[in-house]
């Protein structure tokens, strides 16, 4: 597991935030890691003029490539530099499809969540078409978001809803966890509505279902034998865990719970509800990208016939 690591990059220093957690992630796997630039291009196959411009962009792209791929060879096992023109959400899922890749790592320019990544909203498409996990860093202001220690993440984040969905981001924080170095707090979140009496659980007991208030102290039980049974299988990593279960709205506690915990790394996926359209929790992930302060992995689960 992160073995083949794909970097996007489009010649900013926005973009090049990301380049201190790729080498979180990779040291001592013998990765390899490709940076990937794209050229945009409105067709096929340019006009003569436009395809001068393309050659051009792909020749000063390389040199810059060839540049940054020098502060990523002391930790990986190698380092290849690619730049492709054409529609950018097109090509870079059909080069990750290429490379088999497991993980693609990109940066954003923090303007409005999903709507402006690097490469514009191509980020967005390749979100929703990857079929591996995707590392983002918000990159925003002269610091961006903070570092992670250079010997790997040490404080992990992981929402879970109950469902065997959000369970399928557990084997990419496993492979994450450096023994009797990693701490991995868990955390749920039961969302109180419909007035002081009800509130609506969105977990999968089963999701969207309205409970009394006396229902909720035994939700509440039900919902801590969970996360403790996943912080045991964590534990056996070598993790050291912790668990919480919030009340309220999801991405603010979620958001809330990465600052009490100083999370370096937050990892969740993109399930929703009511099909694959949606996130974990409707809109939460969206909201927890746009104001964590520390990098998000995030997985795009496989769906089951049935599932949503």
């Amino acid at each position: 597991m992160y073995r083949q690591v794909v970097v996007l990059l489009d010649g900013s220093e926005l973009a090049e935030r990301v380049l201190p957690l790729v080498a979180a992630v990779i040291r001592g796997r013998g990765s390899r890691v490709y940076l990937l630039s794209v050229v945009p291009t409105a067709r096929g196959l340019p006009f003569p003029r436009e395809r001068e411009d393309v050659e051009q962009a792909r020749r000063s792209l390389q040199a810059y490539l060839d540049e940054v791929a020098q502060r990523l060879m002391p930790v990986a096992a190698a380092v290849q530099t690619v730049v492709r023109a054409g529609r950018p959400a097109e090509e870079i899922l059909a080069f990750v499809g290429e490379v088999e890749a497991d993980l693609i790592a990109m940066s954003t320019h923090g303007r409005s969540g999903l709507s402006r990544w690097v490469f514009g909203s191509v980020a967005d498409r390749v979100l929703r078409g990857a079929t591996c996990p995707v590392l983002l860093v918000r990159a925003q202001g002269k610091r961006g978001a903070a570092a992670p220690p250079p010997d790997g993440y040490r404080r992990l984040l992981l929402p879970l809803d109950g469902s065997e969905l959000a369970e399928q981001v557990i084997p990419y924080v496993k492979a994450l966890i450096r023994p009797h170095e990693t701490g991995v707090h868990l955390v749920s979140v039961l969302t109180v509505g419909l007035g002081e009496r009800t509130v609506t659980l969105l977990t999968s007991y089963p999701p969207g279902l309205t409970l009394a208030a006396p229902a909720l102290h035994q939700a509440e039980v039900e919902l801590r034998a969970y996360l403790r049974s996943v912080a045991a299988v964590m534990r056996e990593q070598g993790a050291v865990t912790s668990i919480s279960i919030r009340h309220g709205s999801p991405p603010d506690e979620i958001l809330a719970c990465a600052a009490e915990v100083e999370a370096d790394l937050i990892c969740m996926t993109t399930h929703g509800l009511s099909g694959a359209s949606r996130w974990v929790y409707g809109n939460v992930a969206d909201r927890v990208l746009q104001g964590a302060h520390c990098p998000v992995l995030l997985v795009r689960p496989t769906f089951k016939q049935g599932d949503g």
